[in-house]
């Protein structure tokens, strides 16, 4: 439901309810709830929150669904863990999408943050469950994914430590933290979070002082929210900050790229072009020219020389020049 859009009835009351609820163990007060809902224009008291919570939780249908923590107050509430919503619309073509979601994400995702999808998986394949395929194999059996390159394993991030990182960005608050097993903490102002696939790195400053940092996600061992905003959080433009190169991501210099390729290495470049400015042409048997303007960056060079001896780099000369450096220093490493 759109922020600002008025609630006028009970049904949707609980459906905006439910949707602000955390997931277990994360959890949240009515105090906390009334004031989300109704920031995002929502009329409603945190009185009907609480009833509307009593009801849920003692209904036969949502009862195991909404987890209530009584044991202090004021009563803590969430979704339970493993329970989620059936999702509307679900049929095979959804079910098998999430399905090869879920392994996709499967090498290239944190599992802390792939477990906040777990709901949705388990629904594509209760989905499955219920109506199996055609004959007698399962559905893993008939659709797989078989990723290109070389994955590492995620980094491991201690429990609980990447939620509370998501909630001081969301709250843009301060934090302490107490990095690479420091016994006493640091205060950060955190400005975002950049996943590079086995890493995660939180981009801060430290107390009071001028430049930004890198922080390996796993390296936490303790975070601590304050309520205290973060300074200048306005000045910071992400998208600038990695177009600048100030994480080595794929950001450079525009070129137009002109290489030759042997044999058959173009061949998958006429069904997965590198981008729509990409031309290839024959210009002798075995041998094909591709043309095509790219961003310099290292993760350019690491897939031109992935492809060994089967390329040749011809303009532009710099690129050509420190690919022939490159290439002479690893057959030096072999020689020695």
């Amino acid at each position: 439901m759109a922020a600002g859009a008025s609630i006028d009835n009970k049904t949707y009351r609980i459906i905006a309810l439910l949707q602000a609820l955390p997931r277990s163990p994360q959890k949240t007060t009515s105090h906390e709830l009334h004031q989300r809902l109704t920031s995002e224009g929502h009329d409603i008291s945190r009185r009907s929150i609480e009833r509307y919570l009593k009801e849920l939780s003692e209904s036969d249908t949502f009862g195991a669904l909404i987890h209530c923590d009584d044991q202090s107050t004021p009563y803590g509430w969430s979704v339970a863990h493993k329970q989620n919503l059936s999702i509307p619309g679900m049929d095979a073509q959804m079910a098998a999408t999430w399905d090869l979601v879920h392994r996709y994400l499967m090498p290239l995702m944190a599992r802390d943050v792939l477990a906040k999808l777990d709901p949705i998986f388990n629904e594509a394949r209760r989905w499955f469950e219920r109506h199996r395929p055609m004959g007698k194999r399962y559905w893993s059996d008939k659709v797989a994914y078989v990723p290109r390159g070389f994955h590492l394993q995620p980094a491991r991030v201690p429990t609980g430590i990447a939620d509370q990182v998501y909630d001081a960005l969301y709250l843009n608050r301060q934090m302490d933290i107490w990095y690479k097993g420091k016994s006493e903490p640091s205060r950060v102002h955190p400005y975002a979070l950049v996943d590079r696939g086995a890493v995660r790195y939180l981009i801060v400053r430290f107390w009071n002082y001028e430049d930004y940092r890198h922080l390996a996600l796993h390296r936490l061992s303790k975070v601590s929210v304050l309520d205290d905003e973060v300074e200048r959080a306005s000045d910071f433009d992400l998208e600038t900050y990695l177009k600048d190169g100030n994480m080595n991501l794929p950001y450079g210099n525009a070129i137009n790229l002109v290489m030759r390729l042997y044999g058959r290495a173009a061949d998958h470049l006429y069904e997965t072009p590198v981008n729509d400015t990409q031309t290839l042409k024959e210009v002798e048997p075995g041998v094909t020219e591709l043309r095509v303007e790219v961003q310099n960056t290292e993760e350019l060079k690491w897939w031109i020389l992935g492809l060994g001896a089967n390329v040749e780099v011809v303009k532009p000369l710099k690129l050509r020049g420190e690919m022939i450096k490159e290439l002479q220093n690893g057959l030096g490493r072999y020689e020695s």
